[in-house]
């Protein structure tokens, strides 16, 4: 493969890696919650949501993608430890149930009276069969519903932009507000998380050339060309999104964040066209639900179980509790994941930055920093 061509599908696959279900939520809430200030809010969100996930990206790859190798620095406990921690996040307590509540969310833009536990307990049982018998459709689906994602927000977007005005700031006092909401969104995402364990596809499709050997330094020049691409098409989609935010703002306040979009789109679009981009959200939640749910009771099985229960098993006790807590909603399980963000990000942005400097200047002191940067967190929670 070329080296433009390989640049160009690299910074594509990062960018799909993190266009998820939920990052179509968090920045039309930093929007919403703007009171104007929304370049603010957008520098916010862009630092957490896009700036700190490719640092994760390019931590990872400079240590050749190789996860244990990268937590073991912090002791051999957190082996074990930290995974656990970050996959549970991302699965049934965290992202995975907050997938279906987006799903739902989006749904009731097409059947308004449809019920979360129905709906949650039909999205598990329909997760359970994909997951235990892997098939074709969910990679193709991934690969058609991203461009139609995409091609939807344009068109919000553009209607949006062409026949709305933008709010006026209210006051400087919201400035700097407005700022750490954009930072505190951006935790909400947990993209961070996700480079940990999903930059590994990105750095074999890398590897997978002959002008990209094993050697970390000799991908960077592809990797940090790539990395703007992505970065750079994921900064423009949060824009858009934050821009939309704040332009129907005083609207969305009455809305739940799972269906801001939807609203939008019926606004934006007409009652016709916002159906389709519903069902393009809901099966984006499927997909990315599939994902979580197979990596979660892997996880499950031949890490916590040491593989004394059957896949089956694994995948049935991973989905019983994403639908005990996807009933939460979608704001229920925001109340449980902020708080945990809040004080675990800053440290996990320490480990991130410490180990590329580790690798590229010889920095030795980790332990030490991260866990200073995690105390600090929980002393401020607590003060």
């Amino acid at each position: 493969m070329k080296s433009k061509s390989l640049t160009l599908s690299t910074g594509l696959a990062m960018f799909s890696m993190f266009f998820g279900s939920g990052n179509l939520v968090f920045p039309l809430v930093v929007g919403q919650i703007s009171e104007g200030h929304y370049g603010l809010a957008f520098l916010g969100i862009l630092l957490t949501g896009v700036l700190v996930p490719f640092l994760g990206i390019l931590a990872m790859l400079l240590f050749n993608g190789d996860s244990r190798a990268f937590f073991e620095r912090l002791g051999k406990p957190a082996v074990f430890w930290f995974p656990l921690l970050a996959l549970s996040l991302m699965g049934p307590f965290g992202v995975l149930a907050r997938c279906i509540t987006v799903a739902h969310g989006a749904f009731r833009m097409i059947l308004p009276e449809s019920s979360l536990w129905i709906f949650s307990g039909l999205a598990c049982a329909v997760l359970f069969f994909l997951t235990i018998r892997p098939n074709r459709i969910v990679p193709i689906l991934g690969t058609i519903l991203t461009p139609l994602l995409l091609l939807s927000l344009a068109c919000i977007a553009f209607f949006s932009f062409h026949s709305a005005e933008l709010p006026e700031s209210a006051g400087v006092g919201m400035a700097w507000e407005s700022f750490k909401q954009g930072i505190f969104q951006g935790y909400q995402t947990m993209d961070l998380l996700a480079a940990f364990f999903f930059s590994v596809f990105v750095i074999q499709h890398l590897r997978g050339h002959k002008k990209t050997p094993d050697d970390p330094a000799a991908s960077l020049p592809i990797f940090l060309k790539a990395s703007v691409i992505g970065a750079g098409l994921l900064a423009l989609v949060y824009g858009a999104l934050v821009l939309l935010g704040a332009i129907y703002a005083p609207e969305l306040a009455a809305i739940p964040p799972q269906e801001m979009l939807g609203y939008i789109a019926q606004r934006a679009l007409g009652p016709w066209a916002a159906p389709v981009v519903c069902t393009a959200v809901i099966l984006a939640c499927l997909t990315t639900a599939v994902v979580l749910t197979s990596l979660f009771a892997d996880f499950l099985r031949k890490e916590v179980c040491k593989e004394k229960i059957h896949p089956s098993v694994a995948l049935a006790a991973t989905l019983l509790i994403t639908f005990a807590v996807s009933t939460l909603e979608f704001a229920g399980i925001a109340r449980i994941l902020g708080p945990i963000l809040e004080i675990i990000y800053p440290a996990l942005i320490v480990l991130t930055v410490l180990s590329i400097s580790h690798k590229l200047w010889g920095w030795s002191y980790l332990r030490g920093p991260t866990t200073m940067a995690l105390a600090m967190k929980l002393l401020s929670r607590v003060v």
